[in-house]
C-alpha cells in the first residue's frame, strides 16, 4: 500500500495564458479551472463544452419558443 506521500498524482495539461489579451486569459483561466478540478484533458474539456453549449441552446430555443 502506498504511503500518502509516495502517491502518483495525475498531471492535467494546462492552457498557455502568458501574452493574451485580458478576456481571453480570464476565459483559459476558467478553463484551467475545469481541468484541474474535474480531471479533465483537452479532449473531455470539449466534450464538457459541447454539452453546455447544447444545454444552453436548448434553454434558449425553449425559452424563445413558449
Amino acid at each position: 500500500m502506498a504511503k500518502l506521500a509516495e502517491l502518483k498524482l495525475k498531471r492535467v495539461q494546462q492552457l498557455n495564458t502568458a501574452d493574451s489579451a485580458f478576456v481571453i486569459r480570464k476565459h483559459k483561466e476558467v478553463l484551467n479551472w475545469m481541468m484541474r478540478t474535474f480531471g479533465l484533458d483537452t479532449y473531455g474539456l470539449t466534450w464538457a463544452q459541447f454539452g453546455k453549449g447544447v444545454g444552453l441552446g436548448a434553454l434558449a430555443m425553449w425559452l424563445l419558443l413558449r
